[in-house]
């Protein structure tokens, strides 16, 4: 009994340590083809000098047993390396805007990974302009999730830096 217990245990671990950094390795979704930038970038993002950035409420059900934070740590995280990046002037009222960009984390069984999407558009017409999605390595241990939660946002920038200022990597 003890053997095939060890026998499991050694199974177990060989397939979390094959497995498990095929997930790890984050590469947004630009670099997979995913956001290519064969389309013409609409105007309203390269000519716009204030955004919004709005929190739209996603799955709120894995905060803070799966993740650590509450359900606004996406739009907590994206906004403060937008500010960061000072490429745009982040405005608190929608109506100064001239772009919005708009943040949220889902989780649902439907999907394989978890996603943290940012779709972006226009502040005055509302029409909505480009999006992006990075998925988030659903990790076994959970520092290693809310690392891998951070580094999703961060690619997710990365994603809107390379579409906005041509030569940026993602």
């Amino acid at each position: 009994m003890v053997l095939l217990l060890k026998k499991f245990v050694a199974v177990v671990s060989l397939v979390l340590f094959c497995v498990v950094p095929v997930y790890a390795q984050q590469q947004s979704s630009a670099a997979k083809g995913v956001n290519s930038l064969a389309a013409p970038v609409p105007t309203p993002l390269l000519n716009g000098k204030r955004a919004f950035i709005s929190y739209e409420l996603g799955d709120v059900t894995v905060f803070p047993s799966a993740y650590s934070g509450g359900p606004e740590r996406a739009y907590n995280e994206f906004f403060s390396q937008m500010k960061a990046w000072g490429r745009y002037q982040l405005v608190l009222d929608p109506s100064d805007a001239d772009v919005v960009f708009a943040i949220r984390f889902v989780d649902s069984p439907g999907l394989p990974l978890p996603q943290i999407r940012v779709s972006i558009s226009d502040a005055k017409t509302h029409v909505a302009l480009w999006g992006f999605v990075e998925q988030v390595d659903p990790a076994f241990f959970k520092k290693h999730r809310d690392a891998s939660f951070s580094e999703s946002v961060k690619v997710l920038v990365g994603d809107v830096q390379a579409l906005i200022t041509p030569g940026a990597a993602p």
